[in-house]
């Protein structure tokens, strides 16, 4: 049985001097938002409660660095 894998990304978070990114690969966005908080050490107050961008078909693009 195929899992229904979708990539959900949240821009705009984690701003300090500049804007940062957050992805997950998962099946649901709560389960994503699970996934984030056990691998983030500390995720500012709000950014996961944004809605994510959720892509299920093949997507690409870049982040730059800042600060």
């Amino acid at each position: 049985m195929t899992k229904n894998m979708r990539l959900f990304v949240w821009e705009r978070v984690l701003i300090d001097y500049s804007a940062g990114v957050m992805f997950a690969l998962a099946e649901t966005v709560e389960q994503a938002r699970e996934q984030i908080l056990a691998k983030c050490h500390y995720v500012p107050s709000g950014d996961l409660e944004k809605e994510p961008v959720a892509y299920d078909t093949p997507v690409g693009f870049a982040v730059w660095g800042g600060g």
